[in-house]
């Protein structure tokens, strides 16, 4: 029994002690619970838009701080990661009130612009910026204006009450600020107003096109306000129909279904309602001609928007082949990606496309912002924002523009950059170097995809009367004759006069070609005339390129049809000659002069300004006895083929150098030895033609006999001719 009696009463205590600790365990806790209070309760007053907010996931919301006794939790983190993903504005947040603990701990009330969610949620340890629960976040985008949007003219597409966006206007995107709504709720009263486009940008959420318009006429303005850019028609386009030999092709944005721009696409002959294209067993179809006409103008006209890069699918192909003369076809287009870079654009003060520069950096993420909010205002990183200016400078040499007054970004360019998010693209309105003066005209290339190539600027004669008159005499010819010939020299004498080379009028499309004269003969002083001009093909010097020993030359006219070059390579003389033709230093266009110098580059650069051959039984390597390309074993690695060359055999193995000179037949044009005209003048220069030409190159033996060697397992082994030779 005693035993019994000591064993409960240990049993006993121990369990008191258990439940004593538990006890004090729970005291503790509510005792430091108990003692949270709210220091601080302020009404949030920073600027409405520095307080929109998006949820992190990493705290709930409650109905009051969560350290206070007897919070309790309103929405899960689940639910609030939800709305962090949505893609309705509806569900963006607004913070309007901040409160602090004893505890150092902040806490923000917030509520959804719906108004279904709202509640307090943990927001860090401090109120200078959102952290916790809580992260800024930008619900909508400035963007810039397209050139559709800048200079066209605009009514409602469907006036009326509906409240879908496109109806009414806004004084702000929708749902974009908390609870600011309509600017009218009838738009039917201004259905005959003609507006005008000044901003641009796209909700975050939704992605879609949202402009902000204005009445031409101050007493028109009772609806001034944002609206989706579907929602809006051309005033222009009422006043100008489609022509009977045209097919208007609208292109669209397949995303936001915004409008991006039109183009107008005729044919001579055509008739109004005749369909483009044809029908063939059901399948529609564009003739090539006009299927590789219309790519050219869509992707010339997209390019300037920065969807580069794009190519007409078969069913676009079909839906514009269904359009018809004098009417209009509506196809949609995919924006391109930008892996993990931001697209800056840059725009002359017009918005037309000058270029554009792609930039990343090493914490680069689709669909984050590149810069970082700081309070209201998104600012770059120093290492991004100098990074960024040096590329954006060097995109505009030559072009007439720069970035701002002394070339450098300014904040608002920078905050622009630094609020686009990577994938995404941004346009940067850039300011002419020197102004177009009054008395000048000037005159600005760009290439088939838009991009600038130089410009000029023309100053007006005594005897001008119109800036034509001016254009044309330094053309010393007519650019607007429709002569090709003619065309061809004044254009010559415009791009000479820009100091621009490698451009022609020829290979541009009746479309280009039309687009050129009508923008010529509306020239006017003080302004730019923007002219599309065509790349020269790039020619050869050189067609191809036959290869001799000048020793072996005098006795034996044989070339060498199979050697090694100084890399070790082995190949044909064919092969060599056509990489020695296609050599970067030797190519160039019609007319321009290629010195010997650029010849004796391109033959280091190929290998061939040292090279090896092997022959048997004969010193010179008589014909019939030069090791042909099934004497070796390849290109590299094994050198011979032991089928045709063993051990014990003797060989000749040659080493050739070769250096060009001016007026030397060593490098002479013709295709055997018997034409010995020299390829270079006495000056060493040479030029380009049309058409390459074939030339002879007879190499120098290195001093000394040429190595006899006889064959042997060990020198079977050697991996080239030049380590056979002995180096």
């Amino acid at each position: 029994m005693k035993i019994h009696i000591k064993e409960s009463a240990v049993i006993s205590m121990a369990a008191l002690g258990f439940f004593a600790a538990v006890g004090i365990s729970q005291s503790t806790t509510v005792s430091a619970k108990s003692r949270v209070r709210v220091t601080s309760n302020v009404k949030l007053r920073t600027d409405a838009s520095s307080r929109n907010v998006t949820f992190t996931g990493k705290a709930a919301l409650f109905n009051k701080a969560s350290s206070l006794k007897s919070a309790k939790k309103k929405t899960t983190t689940v639910t609030l990661k939800d709305l962090a993903r949505s893609n309705k504005s509806s569900q963006n947040v607004r913070a309007y009130r901040v409160a602090r603990t004893n505890q150092g701990k902040v806490y923000y009330k917030v509520v959804t612009f719906d108004g279904k969610y709202r509640g307090w949620i943990y927001g860090g340890k401090s109120r200078s910026k959102f952290a916790g629960g809580l992260k800024t976040y930008q619900t909508f985008k400035q963007g810039t204006l397209t050139n559709d949007m800048a200079n066209g003219t605009f009514q409602f597409a469907n006036p009326g009450t509906a409240n879908d966006n496109q109806t009414v206007t806004y004084k702000q995107p929708a749902w974009t600020q908390y609870k600011v709504g309509r600017q009218v709720t009838d738009s039917s009263a201004y259905a005959a107003v003609n507006y005008k486009i000044d901003r641009a940008g796209t909700r975050t959420r939704e992605g879609d096109q949202w402009v902000h318009i204005y009445a031409i006429n101050n007493g028109n303005s009772g609806a001034d306000g944002w609206i989706l850019y579907s929602g809006l028609k051309s005033a222009t386009n009422n006043n100008s129909p489609i022509a009977d030999n045209a097919v208007c092709i609208n292109l669209v944005d397949s995303a936001t279904g915004a409008s991006l721009t039109s183009v107008d696409y005729t044919k001579a002959g055509a008739t109004k309602g005749a369909t483009l294209g044809t029908n063939t067993n059901g399948v529609w179809q564009l003739a090539s001609t006009d299927s590789s006409a219309i790519q050219s103008q869509i992707a010339s006209a997209l390019n300037r928007l920065g969807y580069t890069g794009f190519t007409l699918t078969q069913g676009q192909m079909a839906a514009i082949a269904q359009g018809t003369f004098g009417a209009s076809v509506t196809i949609s287009v995919v924006k391109p990606t930008i892996n993990k870079a931001v697209r800056i654009v840059l725009t002359d003060p017009s918005g037309n496309v000058i270029n554009y520069v792609d930039y990343t950096n090493n914490k680069a993420v689709n669909g984050q912002t590149l810069g970082t909010l700081d309070g209201s205002t998104f600012k770059l990183a120093a290492t991004d924002a100098s990074a960024i200016q040096t590329k954006l400078v060097d995109a505009l040499k030559g072009t007439s523009y720069q970035l701002s007054a002394n070339n450098t970004l300014t904040a608002d360019q920078q905050s622009l950059i630094a609020q686009t998010t990577f994938g995404n693209q941004v346009s940067i309105k850039t300011v002419a170097v020197n102004p177009i003066k009054d008395n000048e005209v000037q005159l600005s290339f760009v290439d088939g995809t838009g991009q600038a190539v130089g410009s000029v600027k023309l100053t007006k004669g005594s005897s001008d009367k119109t800036a034509l008159d001016t254009i044309k005499a330094v053309s010393v010819s007519d650019p607007t004759s429709s002569d090709s010939a003619t065309l061809k020299k004044a254009y010559a004498a415009l791009l000479t006069k820009a100091g621009i080379k490698g451009y022609t009028s020829d290979g541009l499309s009746n479309d280009q070609l039309a687009a050129n004269t009508a923008a010529l003969k509306a020239a006017d002083y003080g302004k730019d005339v923007k002219l599309v001009v065509a790349k020269i093909p790039v020619k050869q010097l050189v067609s191809s390129a036959m290869f001799f020993d000048k020793k072996d030359t005098n006795d034996v006219k044989q070339g060498l049809t199979y050697f090694e070059n100084a890399n070790a390579k082995r190949d044909s003389d064919k092969n060599f000659g056509a990489a020695l033709a296609g050599d970067t230093n030797i190519k160039g266009y019609a007319g321009d002069t290629v010195t010997v110098a650029s010849l004796n580059a391109a033959l280091k650069a190929q290998g061939l300004d040292t090279i090896y051959y092997a022959a048997k039984n004969d010193w010179w390597g008589a014909p019939g006895t030069h090791l042909a390309a099934n004497d070796f074993g390849g290109t590299s690695g094994s050198l011979f083929n032991p089928a045709k060359v063993k051990s014990g055999d003797k060989i000749y193995v040659y080493k050739l150098t070769f250096t060009a000179k001016a007026n030397n037949p060593d490098t002479s044009i013709g295709n055997t030895l018997d034409v010995n005209k020299p390829l270079f003048d006495k000056d060493g220069n040479v030029t380009i033609g049309d058409a390459g030409v074939q030339v002879a190159l007879k190499y120098d033996q290195v001093s000394g006999a040429p190595h006899e060697i006889t064959l042997n397992d060990t020198n079977m082994a050697a991996k080239s001719l030049a380590e056979l030779y002995g180096e």
